[in-house]
């Protein structure tokens, strides 16, 4: 009786299975890093994340069919080869040429769902069908009969999606974690000249050398920045930008994450003072409310929780900040320091707000952006969840963006509709004397008639609350924004 021998041969997988899963990992990884990009110009909503994913797919759906279609009429390895090596200078052209063609687009376009279809079409849309146009080609060359032509294909197909998954998931928790969008774009560019280089690696030797060499050197130059950055820091949940500016007259260190203006800041010569008029208010308005319990929902870089609880040195303040790296951030460019009396928490707001067992005497709201309105924070689920954590006396201090009359009235008043069954009494301020002006509004919801200061009875909206089902909040941004351009 004969043995068999173990072969490992048949689990070795082929050149153009590796291609196959490389491809599918270099794909995921540039689609992850297109929403980045995009970011700092034009914002992360709903919006902008359909244009990518929707223009990104129509690519590469018209690259499956050029790919194929070559496939049929050529037939050749080195056509695999090509597409890579074009693929990779497709990524290269758009990482030397993204920052100012964004900055074309944001000042042509006005519309920022449009801005992001033509941005996805100029950058990503070129690099997605060469990319589509990749599989069916690596199907083409894999089939060698009828008979297992069903294997072949289903043996691409799931490494190809393999590749993805993991693309995914190592681009969103480890890459973006420790590197850069353009960084990352990098190891999308050697991924796909290593895929190059798995068929017949011995053909046009010197000319792919001399290709890929020269790509890697050219995209390896760090982009120029303005002289106004400081720092560029990527992480797993967003883009910020550390920027020395003139704020109200005053040298300013402030931190961008979009294209709707400053989002934390200090005064270079007094870094322990608030930057912002809303922020200073709260503070003032928390003075009045004589609040032992403070929480307050979007740290940011700390500023207005750092100032609170060494102003209030007897009071407790929580923070929540989704980002954990905006901690470092804090600490390496904005001279934050640990409080004793300071707890910060690292997660969504909306479920720590779900699960918190604590009662506040004041819960500052600072979660609404210039860019996009959390639609989690527009609902009638929300706010039965923020009057849980309300002391018997406690209030809610809402930083929001929008203004009393006209379209942005609605965002004011969908907002209103979520804190106004729980805690009836209303008011507002704002620096803004036009109505009709977009602008910042601190609004305070307290369970008793506020006398510490002067504020404005703010009137009941007619728009009812919203639920975690439906919230249509990049439509109420939306509307808002366009009509007052």
């Amino acid at each position: 009786m004969t043995k068999k021998k173990l072969s490992l041969k048949k689990y070795i997988p082929s050149p153009l299975q590796v291609i196959a899963f490389l491809t599918g990992f270099a794909l995921m990884a540039f689609e992850l890093v297109a929403a980045r990009i995009l970011a700092p110009s034009i914002g992360s909503s709903t919006y902008v994340w359909t244009s990518v994913i929707g223009i990104i797919i129509a690519a590469l759906s018209v690259g499956y069919w050029y790919g194929g279609k070559l496939a049929d009429a050529r037939n050749r390895p080195l056509d695999v080869v090509a597409l890579c090596i074009i693929a990779a200078v497709g990524v290269g052209l758009m990482m030397m040429t993204y920052p100012s063609l964004l900055e074309w687009v944001v000042a042509l376009i006005e519309d920022n769902r449009v801005q992001g279809v033509v941005a996805s079409l100029t950058l990503f849309a070129p690099t997605s069908f060469i990319l589509g146009a990749i599989s069916p080609y690596l199907v083409k060359l894999s089939i060698h009969s009828l008979s297992t032509s069903g294997r072949s294909v289903a043996g691409l197909s799931a490494l190809n999606s393999v590749g993805g998954i993991a693309g995914t998931f190592i681009t969103g928790f480890v890459l973006f974690s420790y590197i850069g969008a353009r960084e990352t774009l990098l190891i999308v560019i050697v991924t796909l000249l290593v895929s190059s280089w798995l068929i017949i690696p011995w053909r046009h030797f010197k000319m792919r050398a001399v290709a890929t060499i020269l790509l890697l050197i050219v995209v390896a130059f760090p982009a120029p920045q303005a002289s106004a950055v400081v720092a560029s820091i990527d992480s797993p949940s967003a883009h910020y930008t550390v920027s020395d500016i003139a704020y109200n007259g005053q040298q300013t260190r402030a931190l961008m994450t979009g294209p709707g203006g400053i989002q934390s800041a200090v005064t270079k010569n007094a870094p322990n003072e608030l930057a912002f008029w809303y922020t200073q208010y709260a503070a003032d308005l928390i003075d009045a409310l004589d609040a032992k319990r403070i929480l307050v929902l979007g740290g940011g870089v700390f500023t207005l929780p750092a100032y609170l609880a060494d102003t209030h040195p007897d009071a407790q303040v929580d923070a929540v900040e989704i980002d954990p790296a905006l901690k470092d951030i804090a600490v390496d460019y904005f001279d934050y320091k640990d409080r004793a009396n300071l707890q910060l928490y690292f997660e969504d707001a909306r479920t720590f707000v779900n699960q918190a067992q604590t009662k506040y005497d004041a819960i500052v709201v600072d979660v609404y952006g210039t860019t996009s309105i959390p639609f989690s924070f527009l609902t009638k689920e929300y706010g039965e969840a923020i009057n849980k954590m309300l002391s018997d006396k406690g209030s809610v201090i809402v930083n929001a963006i929008g203004a009393l009359d006209g379209p942005c009235r609605d965002v004011i008043d969908v907002i209103d509709a979520v804190y106004r069954p729980y805690v009836p009494f209303a008011y507002w301020q704002s620096q803004s004397t036009n109505p009709n002006t977009r602008a910042n509004y601190i609004l305070l919801y307290s369970k008793q008639a506020f006398t510490g200061g002067a504020m404005n009875t703010l009137s009941r909206g007619a728009i009812g609350v919203y639920t975690d089902d439906y919230a249509p909040a990049e439509q109420l941004h939306f509307k808002c924004q366009r009509t007052l351009r």
